[in-house]
């Protein structure tokens, strides 16, 4: 079964109902850019752009605008969420950089400690009508070999808490996974990483790409819409899959665009309408025909 994203992205980047309010910083510590007008009711320290470093770490957090001018309440629980990882990074690093001290100064040796970081960025792929499109990637270092990051998204209709699951605009997730997968082999033989034909490649995917008891939604908070040729329309899904989901670190991360043409056949009819024109992606996100 796919593994998604590790407890650090799961954490990082879902929202719940009710998220608590994280304590604002001091303002010494931040370089941020803030709002100049945030409703009152926005929790204590809300910033759109937020950055702190300290001898042990650098945290970091972006969120669109267009986010907070679509739904203020999404906004502020992507604030309040990333804040509280921001928050629990520093606090490990602290304790790490303890640990190492204390395990340096009993050995006569160095210091193995070595600066941790965490940066969580959300940004928007499109607005339509009711709805928003929003990208999250979190990159993050923690003294290992390298560092890490993940790959997220999400539909949210204004003014609810939770992002819309695959099942509201897809009838077919079988036929769904089966346009991923395909995409995905073409793309790893495009890349040069996979020595096997095409139906090989497919035939591993499949093994990965398999819903069980414990993760029935395979593509839950890992797509969003992309824009259209046509004013107004949805161009596409994009799936996005964070290093080790279906590759070796390696190879990196891998989207795959799907277009309206190709979704169609299996969209919802309260859905089929909004779809139409092609998806106006970066160079190289290639929709899959």
């Amino acid at each position: 079964m796919i593994r998604l994203l590790t407890t650090i992205a799961a954490a990082a980047l879902t929202l719940t109902a009710c998220t608590p309010t994280a304590a604002a910083p001091a303002a010494e510590d931040v370089v941020a850019e803030t709002p100049a007008a945030v409703p009152p009711s926005a929790p204590d320290g809300f910033q759109l752009s937020y950055k702190l470093e300290s001898e042990n770490y650098a945290v970091e957090s972006e969120i669109d605008p267009a986010i907070l001018a679509f739904d203020p309440a999404l906004a502020w629980r992507l604030w309040e969420t990333s804040k509280e990882q921001l928050d629990d990074l520093g606090a490990s690093a602290d304790e790490g950089r303890a640990m190492a001290d204390e395990d340096a100064a009993a050995a006569g040796e160095t210091s193995w400690f070595m600066n941790y970081s965490l940066e969580i960025r959300h940004d928007v792929t499109g607005t339509f009508d009711d709805i928003i499109s929003v990208r999250d990637t979190v990159s993050t270092f923690t003294g290992g070999a390298h560092p890490n990051y993940f790959l997220a998204g999400g539909i949210y209709r204004k003014n609810e808490a939770t992002p819309l699951p695959l099942t509201t605009f897809v009838t077919d997730q079988a036929a769904f996974s089966d346009l991923v997968i395909k995409g995905l082999a073409a793309e790893k033989i495009a890349r040069g990483l996979a020595e096997a034909g095409s139906a090989a490649i497919e035939a591993e995917l499949r093994e990965l790409l398999v819903p069980s008891p414990e993760d029935p939604e395979i593509y839950r908070s890992n797509f969003v819409f992309e824009a259209s040729t046509v004013p107004g329309k949805i161009g596409g899904i994009t799936v996005m899959f964070s290093p080790y989901d279906v590759g070796s670190y390696a190879e990196g991360a891998y989207t795959v665009t799907l277009p309206a043409a190709s979704l169609t056949p299996i969209l919802t009819e309260t859905w089929k309408s909004r779809f139409g024109g092609e998806p106006l992606v970066e160079d190289d996100e290639a929709p899959v025909e």
